[in-house]
């Protein structure tokens, strides 16, 4: 069964690779939307592969606070959830652009 998450991540990464086809090249010293937007796809992919690791460790019965893990599936879900309305919200302006009549 394959995780709606990755496949949302997934999706979002290939908007981004889409989005840096056609990019406009920043100053030096700005990042571009595509690079933030890329930053927070890994940091919430890597909180999500860690609170799995931290899970799958609690579950094996090693030593190691809940507190901790909940801690980190919640921040997790969090990120994931920031990224889903990212991508919602990127999806709503391309179709309002779309109807938009030239």
């Amino acid at each position: 069964m394959i995780d709606p998450r990755l496949t949302a991540i997934n999706q979002i990464r290939d908007i981004q690779n889409n989005a840096d086809k056609a990019q406009v090249k920043p100053k030096p010293n700005e990042k571009s939307f595509g690079e933030t937007l890329k930053n927070y796809i890994n940091e919430a992919n890597d909180m999500q592969i860690e609170a799995d690791k931290d899970i799958r460790r609690i579950i094996a019965g090693e030593e190691i606070d809940a507190h901790e893990v909940m801690t980190a599936v919640e921040k997790a879900s969090m990120s994931f959830e920031m990224v889903m309305e990212i991508r919602n919200k990127m999806l709503e302006a391309y179709r309002e652009i779309i109807k938009t009549p030239m």
